[in-house]
């Protein structure tokens, strides 16, 4: 911004409306320099939703404009279109400029193709940045350029369905990207458990007989239970090269609850008609106990503490460890160390251990930001919520960890190096 005044002050605000046509807000204070110009990339905010120097400042600082008791309070993004930014400056409570400027998730010239279950139905649409038609499990991006390309599959985590505006991200990268769902929509099981890994394998099948990927490079990028799941597959199907995981685990855990008819735990996973072996989770004792700080004093869930008390049953534990040394190319794994859903850190480094004592031959890594929490995704999406609710879950308050400022920075150099990753594996 140019045209003001030598060392006026500023106020620069940001607008913008998510998938659930919720507005989030966000503004910081500037003081033109000597020329009378404001470079949000190269000053610092002196005030406001953020302070000091953060070029994406205004973006990551956005704000929820409304309190919310139902749903989540992150920002919800359902699809792939364009999302707009509008941006207001104001000098003395005056608007002096406004802009508006559109933040795409795909390159021009990116195609898509939906996949149904129950047969080979194939749906090319136009509309690449809207949402599969009813019914549609799967949606893959082909990025511009000549063919055939490496393919990175994008598994949501607990609360279902697709992560179609990351698979398009990802897929600027030249990356063709499949947003596989596995529950949580239609036709598919409504919430997790009982998740066939054969289903992977049949969408593995279906991507080998699509001319612009290249079966030979296959990858896969999860996050928190898409992330569990990202390195079971792994295990299990030899065609998956390289795995991006996100908040993992390094077991398989239970689906929580007991079969009414007979009285079992539930398994999350089955290979070929039968259970994965999985670790239980104590949720009747972690209920009474986080009965009164949620009921009492209202505050949210750490489901971190369900899990480390589960993780001491050492021997169902080791049982149910994913056996990540079948993993037939490299792996990076990316973790919070303030991360409240669950020990995604402590898991983190139990899976670098177990592959460093199995003599793993390809390449692992682990990126840990010990100031961040679970919800890291890709760069410039709003990060101040530090709690949500899940539908899944009973729509129970619970916290995610971290901070604002440490999720920004973390989810800034941990998506360019996953996306670095990626290109130098596939």
């Amino acid at each position: 911004m140019h045209g003001l005044f030598s060392k006026q002050p500023v106020v620069i605000r940001a607008t913008a409306v998510d998938g659930q046509l919720r507005p989030w807000l966000s503004h910081a204070k500037f003081r033109a320099d000597d020329l009378g110009c404001v470079d949000v990339t190269s000053q610092k905010s002196l005030g406001g939703s953020y302070s000091g120097l953060s070029p994406a400042g205004l973006f990551w600082s956005m704000h929820l404009a409304e309190n919310r008791t139902n749903g989540p309070n992150i920002f919800v993004k359902k699809n792939a279109s364009p999302d707009s930014v509008s941006f207001e400056a104001e000098v003395g409570g005056r608007v002096v400029a406004s802009e508006k400027l559109e933040r795409l998730f795909f390159a021009p010239g990116t195609t898509t193709r939906d996949l149904k279950v129950g047969g080979e139905t194939v749906c090319e649409t136009g509309e690449v940045g809207g949402a599969p038609p009813e019914g549609h499990i799967a949606r893959l991006f082909i990025p511009p350029g000549r063919g055939p390309h490496p393919i990175v599959i994008v598994l949501a985590g607990s609360g279902g369905g697709f992560d179609l505006d990351k698979a398009a991200v990802l897929s600027r990268h030249g990356f063709a990207t499949l947003a596989l769902a596995y529950f949580g929509i239609p036709p598919l099981p409504s919430w997790l458990h009982r998740v066939p890994l054969d289903y992977f394998k049949a969408a593995l099948a279906w991507l080998a007989a699509q001319p612009e990927v290249d079966s030979g490079r296959i990858g896969v990028l999860g996050i928190s239970r898409g992330a569990e799941l990202a390195l079971l597959v792994a295990s299990t199907l030899p065609q998956i090269r390289a795995v991006v995981a996100y908040a993992p685990s390094s077991t398989v855990w239970a689906a929580g609850g007991r079969d009414k008819a007979t009285g079992e735990l539930i398994p999350t996973w089955t290979w070929r008609g039968a259970p994965v072996p999985f670790a239980p989770l104590p949720l009747r004792g972690f209920m009474l106990r986080s009965a009164v700080p949620v009921v009492l004093l209202r505050r949210p869930v750490v489901f971190r503490n369900l899990f480390r008390k589960a993780r001491r049953n050492r021997v169902e534990v080791a049982r149910a460890a994913i056996p990540v040394d079948n993993i037939r190319g490299p792996v990076l794994l990316v973790s919070g160390g303030d991360d409240r859903v669950w020990p995604a850190a402590e898991m983190s480094e139990e899976i670098v251990s177990r592959l460093r004592q199995r003599g793993f031959t390809y390449a692992v890594e682990h990126l840990h930001y010990p100031r961040a929490g679970h919800n890291l995704r890709y760069p410039h999406l709003p990060t101040t919520s530090r709690q949500s609710r899940n539908r899944h879950l009973r729509n129970a308050k619970f916290s995610y960890g971290g901070t604002a400022v440490a999720d920004a920075e973390a989810q800034m150099d941990s998506w360019r190096r996953a996306i670095a990753f990626l290109q130098r594996y596939l």
